[in-house]
């Protein structure tokens, strides 16, 4: 098992890398988490283990207790955080495995400030799977194909 651990004091064990990305996430209390965003070919599902997590799906925004569980379909935008005075620990599945294990490993190497450079080869490296909620996907796929060729261009010299 691999751990990746954050300067926020998020801690995560991978457990499995393929077909399917399962890890669980000890998440501090306080914690923001991601932004909103959607994946187009990717289900999520988070199951809340001990504590308890605020979770956006859509439109609808709910408490996850301990032994809850959502699963988020491909396209529904979404997000997490911990505002609360405890830690949390949280399992994830994301099916099939995404860019998601790329990300993290790069948010945990630049100590939780990835290049948006390093970000955009890895969206474009797996179809360009992932976009921010509150922009059209058309004009986000176009920026992260033009960073993604720039960082590209970089690595070559």
């Amino acid at each position: 098992m691999t751990e990746l651990r954050f300067p926020d004091g998020q801690v995560l064990t991978i457990e499995r890398t393929a077909p399917d990305l399962r890890f669980t996430a000890w998440l501090p209390p306080g914690l923001s988490g991601p932004p909103a965003h959607r994946h187009r070919n990717e289900t999520e599902t988070f199951t809340v283990h001990e504590g308890r997590l605020l979770v956006r799906v859509g439109s609808e925004r709910r408490e996850l207790l301990a032994g809850e569980s959502v699963t988020v379909p491909p396209g529904v935008t979404h997000a997490f955080s911990n505002p609360f005075a405890g830690p949390a620990l949280m399992g994830t599945v994301e099916s099939p495995a995404g860019p998601l294990l790329a990300q993290l490993t790069s948010l945990a190497a630049s100590g939780g400030r990835p290049s948006i450079l390093e970000m955009a080869r890895i969206n474009a490296d797996h179809d360009y799977s992932l976009t921010l909620a509150g922009l059209p996907d058309g004009p986000q796929r176009l920026l992260w194909r033009g960073l993604a060729r720039v960082a590209r261009a970089a690595a070559r010299g």
